[in-house]
């Protein structure tokens, strides 16, 4: 979830809590920790890759949440000169807690058990930059600013708004699952995995993804579409993206092949950069390429976030001189 839907969010929990005691202060404390765990931005600073391994490990971790929670409740008793210390305490680990659960609604990953685990978690529920689930936070911490009485009220409301939003997306996510199970089993190949992950402007939209030993397969469809669009190739970004979704009964896979025939791709695949990209893509796959001054060049795409014709970012290469050592490897500048 983007950084001001959990900051805003967090303020929206405190003044659900309505505590008297902390005023004001516990509003503060609620902005605080829902934008805490996102600090781990800073590390995008100094490395792409450094940014990729750590963001939401430590500072998502729901094992390291209550320390979390004891040191900001110390800070703010001190700031504040107010001695609720469990007040504060109550806010601030609810706030955290409802930053890493927002989190898991999106597709990302999220390291909830790190740091003595590193699998991410992912519900697939919820896209990164949802209008409507940022809306339903928004308009009552706005309207709470002119009914200051109702303003506690208004934020449980919202809270329970999210709440039946969150299960209508997993409704609609089990629909679109539903799709790519159906097509899973047309496949003529060992099936292991099967995801549908949520996509932009719509809880309608989703990308449906089906993975075999040599292949991953990828359909975007819209559920509330009846017909196909004629082209998704022209006219503008709004439009073009429209026209990438298909209609529940035609969808359309691309099949990708994970892995090209080249001792190259084998070769990249035992460096430690490409090893770290395997552990952070769901959807790898790779290709070997010819470069212009003759070195050998072997690129890996995560189709989680390729968007045909629209966006494909998270590409990593690595380049071999002819005696067969590393040349150069990181991300691609798209």
């Amino acid at each position: 979830m983007d950084s001001l839907t959990h900051t805003l969010a967090g303020a929206a929990i405190a003044k659900a809590f309505n505590d008297k005691k902390l005023g004001h202060w516990g509003t503060i404390a609620g902005l605080t920790l829902g934008a805490f765990p996102d600090s781990d931005f800073v590390l995008g600073l100094f490395n792409r890759q450094l940014y990729l391994e750590y963001h939401r490990d430590f500072t998502h971790s729901l094992l390291l949440a209550p320390f979390y929670a004891l040191f900001f409740a110390w800070v703010f008793v001190k700031l504040s000169r107010r001695p609720h210390f469990w007040n504060f305490y109550t806010i601030c680990l609810s706030v955290l807690i409802s930053h890493v659960v927002l989190d898991l609604l999106t597709s990302y990953g999220t390291m909830i058990f790190s740091p003595f685990f590193g699998h991410r978690y992912a519900w697939d529920l919820v896209f990164i930059v949802d209008l409507i689930f940022s809306g339903i936070i928004v308009l009552p911490l706005i309207a709470g600013l002119f009914w200051k009485k109702k303003g506690p009220w208004m934020s449980r409301g919202a809270l329970i708004g999210l709440s039946l939003y969150i299960l209508f997306c997993w409704v609609q996510h089990r629909q679109a699952l539903n799709l790519a199970t159906v097509f899973a089993k047309k496949v003529n190949e060992e099936v292991l995995d099967v995801a549908s992950l949520p996509q932009p402007l719509s809880p309608f939209r989703w990308a449906n993804y089906v993975e075999t030993p040599k292949r991953v397969y990828q359909g975007f469809t819209d559920l509330l579409k009846e017909e196909r669009p004629e082209s998704s190739s022209e006219g503008f970004f709004f439009e073009r993206l429209n026209n990438l979704y298909d209609p529940p009964s035609h969808i359309r896979y691309q099949p990708w092949t994970r892995f090209s025939d080249s001792p190259w791709v084998e070769k990249a695949l035992t460096t430690r950069g490409v090893k770290f990209y395997y552990w952070f893509a769901r959807f790898p796959v790779a290709k070997s390429v010819l470069s212009d001054d003759g070195t050998q060049r072997v690129e890996f795409m995560d189709v989680r976030f390729f968007l045909p014709g629209l966006r494909i970012p998270f590409v990593y290469y690595v380049e071999f001189n002819e005696s067969g050592r590393v040349k150069r490897e990181g991300f691609m500048e798209r």
